[in-house]
């Protein structure tokens, strides 16, 4: 089972990942409705109509079925393999938890249309089901490496202040979805400022888009703050969150950019995609902290179940 544990943990976090780009790709090309209000048939087909809409849609439910059952085959194979490991059981079943919910809300926004806070829930709802298959890969994979990542245990401050700021931006990203689902990409057409000013008048879709900016301006202030302490404080002795911390701050250094080329370059569809795929690599690296800021060594300086 070992043999093959590390491969499909990397082709489950890939898959997840493919979902969320075709995820995005749908709502980009408003290709929602694509195979009308009918789930699982696509306008009353098991193939769809040659038009892009319909293929769109298709191929993104095609591949969230597809993921659904690497997904499960993953979470099974690992909850047995590391049988009583109480952190696998918990990402296994967060993971597959939210996949359903996310699969679920896809169908019923097909059947009966949501409005738009509901559906900016389905990407962050798909978010959440690419984290917790992310974090179970990582654990399978730094297994063997975990006593020399984990050698002190995390001041309870930061430990507070990394949950914290990885729902705040779990908030930025929905902020972000909203902002799509509701027509307000566009709202702000210039970029650093907003219509010309540095502060624009706050109303309607531009107060909407313009909330936004200044959530992910905040996010990076916040990550900077992050990057600042661990280096200081866990260079030596904690190199998981050592090395999570410089990655997110770059991260979202490179999604605040991608944010400006997506509207300088008029939501372009590979800089809006780009955009989303670094807003995903990003929320699983810090959920990753998260997780870890949970671990200290027992007594013989390993890691605690």
């Amino acid at each position: 089972m070992e043999k093959w544990l590390k491969p499909l943990a990397v082709l489950s976090t890939l898959v997840m990942f493919i979902v969320m780009v075709a995820g995005s790709l749908v709502t980009k090309t408003d290709s929602g409705l694509g195979c009308g209000n009918e789930w699982p048939l696509c306008n009353g087909k098991f193939v769809p109509e040659y038009t892009l809409a319909s293929i769109v849609e298709y191929t993104h439910r095609l591949t969230t079925g597809i993921a659904g059952i690497i997904v499960v085959l993953f979470s099974v194979l690992s909850w047995r393999y590391y049988r009583g490991n109480r952190e696998v059981r918990a990402l296994a079943i967060f993971g597959l938890f939210f996949i359903v919910l996310e699969s679920i809300l896809g169908a019923s926004a097909v059947i009966w249309p949501q409005s738009s806070p509901i559906m900016a829930l389905h990407f962050g709802f798909s978010l959440l089901a690419y984290s917790g298959v992310f974090l179970l890969t990582l654990f399978v994979l730094q297994r063997d490496r975990m006593n020399s990542m984990v050698q002190s245990p995390v001041p309870p401050s930061f430990r507070k202040w990394i949950w914290w700021i990885t729902g705040y931006a779990y908030a930025v990203v929905y902020l972000g979805a909203y902002v799509r689902h509701t027509g307000s990409s566009m709202a702000c057409s210039d970029w650093p400022l907003c219509q010309g000013q540095v502060i624009p008048e706050l109303s309607g879709q531009v107060g909407i888009h313009f909330a936004h900016r200044l959530a992910a301006l905040l996010l990076a202030i916040l990550l900077l703050g992050v990057l600042i302490y661990s280096i200081r404080t866990f260079k030596h002795t904690r190199r998981d969150l050592y090395g999570a911390s410089i990655i997110s701050f770059i991260l979202v250094l490179v999604q605040v950019v991608s944010g400006g080329l997506v509207i300088l370059y008029k939501l372009n569809l590979f800089a809006t995609m780009f955009h989303s795929m670094v807003i995903t690599v990003l929320f699983g690296i810090m959920c990753y902290m998260c997780l870890q800021s949970l671990k200290e060594p027992d007594n013989n300086g390993r890691p605690r179940e």
